[in-house]
């Protein structure tokens, strides 16, 4: 037994490994492969940037989306602690948020954020049901407030540069909301639910899709039990359930504003609705790619999309963008496990001395 749980662990660690440098590469492909597309052909000093007074109002108003969208969720965390009468604490609630996104950013498919926000809540003295309640009712309205924006986007604006990428949003869009509206049915229909699941998982083993269709199965439904079980404690109270919608579609909007302050900053001639649509078909498009902040897919988009613009600097943009919107919250969530070691050095050295 002791050799099977270290060769597991071993694995464990090399598809750790292999996951790292495949988001590395891929990152260094993309960004290669964009530059070279935008630079090749290009006379030196065509083009030219320089930090004007309008150049940094643009920049600022990119970090306050930054900044707004971390209120946001933290703000979502202080709401659910008062309403499940749990302590109420901003750092704590500040530290879950920053280091949700974190474990987002630089696990496969996003999937390290929510156990580690669970375990985090339980390390600051909160209940199990508590932090399971908080983490995944944070989850499903975060997801929820996306597909309501984006099903608002996709009716009131069509126009895209990239036919590709507006029906490719429509498929992704579509399978981001399987979560919530397994769900949501099954809160209304758990039996029929679990049959149909089950169905579905044994018919993707007959074809090969799924190894080991019983453990799936068994996985698939005890997820949607928590979910639901976790979820319920705070839908119950449809004040509180619309507050942390609210907030969450503050944080997608925030978000979702970044690109078009970034393009400005260049001088791009853009308006915010279409650049903001725009983002959002780009989201609901990469939405389901697995690699980690859905590195590489997330700057080829970008960049396709907003270079059939015409803008100049699209490049440079996409870096900065993608720096706001992705590198930071790896910056902050390193940050956060910093100032809360040396707390703990220094927790530690007063009981000593003591």
């Amino acid at each position: 037994m002791r050799n099977e749980t270290v060769n597991e662990n071993r694995q464990d660690r090399k598809k750790k490994q292999i996951w790292t440098a495949l988001f590395v590469l891929i990152n260094i492909a993309v960004i290669a492969a964009t530059a070279v597309n935008e630079f090749s052909g290009t006379p030196a000093g065509a083009f030219q940037f320089g930090f004007t007074r309008r150049a940094l109002f643009f920049l600022g108003c990119t970090g306050l989306c930054l900044a707004v969208l971390l209120c946001a969720e933290s703000l979502k965390y202080l709401l659910m602690m008062k309403f499940l009468g749990e302590p109420v604490s901003f750092r704590v609630a500040f530290e879950t948020a920053a280091l949700g996104k974190y474990y987002d950013c630089i696990t496969p498919s996003g999937a390290g954020g929510q156990p580690f926000q669970i375990l985090w809540l339980h390390r600051h003295g909160y209940s199990d049901g508590a932090s399971s309640a908080m983490t995944i009712s944070g989850y499903i309205t975060m997801q929820a407030g996306f597909i309501l924006l984006a099903l608002g986007v996709f009716i009131a604006h069509r126009s895209v540069e990239l036919e590709a990428i507006r029906y490719t949003a429509y498929v992704g869009l579509l399978l981001f909301s399987l979560i919530p509206c397994l769900l949501a049915s099954f809160s209304f229909m758990p039996k029929t639910v679990k049959k149909i699941i089950t169905a579905a998982i044994r018919l993707c083993g007959r074809l090969k899709l799924v190894k080991k269709p019983e453990e799936t199965t068994e996985q698939v439904l005890g997820m949607l039990d928590s979910y639901h079980t976790s979820f319920s404690a705070i839908a119950k109270d449809k004040g509180t359930l619309l507050c942390l919608l609210v907030l969450s579609l503050i944080y997608r909007v925030a978000l979702c504003s970044m690109p078009y302050f970034v393009l400005k900053m260049f001088g791009a001639p853009v308006s915010f609705l279409h650049i903001f649509a725009s983002t959002i078909y780009i989201y609901a498009t990469i939405c389901l790619v697995p690699t980690p902040g859905n590195a590489g897919a997330a700057e080829g988009a970008f960049y396709l999309v907003f270079s059939a613009m015409g803008s100049e600097g699209v490049f440079w943009a996409m870096l900065i963008w993608r720096i706001f919107c992705y590198y930071s919250f790896i910056i902050i969530g390193g940050a956060v496990y910093g100032v809360n070691a040396l707390r703990s050095r220094r927790a530690r050295g007063g009981k000593q001395d003591g």
